[in-house]
């Protein structure tokens, strides 16, 4: 029957219809969540006049050479000392290994870094808890895990 065939015609139309607007609610939810975290941003940006890692370990703060010693860590993944105070040479223009093993026993204490193995011996990384922290932080919702 012709009424049959228009009925399933319509209930087709209304599934392609229901899908894509199930589509656009993904969409609309997700770009509700960036701009959330965009606000939260700018938020923190007038509160502290930066993005920087000390806002999620403000105990280096006031310390810009262990600051700095956690920005290379978290670009080079894992570092030795060696690696670390060669960097630090390259940005500041001074960076002595004994200030970095300093710098890296305090870090450690803190639980920002741990020690893991890499070729040539002792090496250090960010610690999962820490990259978590700050990707909360700027609102990207991934977590990060090290196996």
């Amino acid at each position: 029957m012709p009424e049959d065939k228009d009925v399933e015609k319509l209930a087709e139309e209304l599934r392609t219809l229901r899908k894509a607007m199930n589509e656009l609610m993904r969409s609309f939810e997700l770009v509700s969540q960036l701009a959330q975290n965009y606000l939260r941003l700018i938020n923190i940006y007038a509160q502290y006049g930066e993005l920087s890692i000390d806002i999620v370990i403000p105990e280096i703060k006031h310390d810009p050479i262990a600051r700095e010693i956690v920005k290379i860590v978290f670009d080079l993944k894992k570092a030795n000392i060696s690696q670390i105070a060669r960097e630090l040479k390259a940005r500041r223009g001074k960076g002595s290994r004994n200030t970095v093993r300093e710098k890296v026993e305090l870090l450690l204490k803190l639980n920002v870094f741990e020690e893991v193995e890499g070729e040539k011996g002792k090496c250090y990384t960010l610690r999962k808890e820490v990259i978590n922290k700050w990707f909360d932080l700027i609102g990207i919702p991934i977590r990060f895990e090290r196996k």
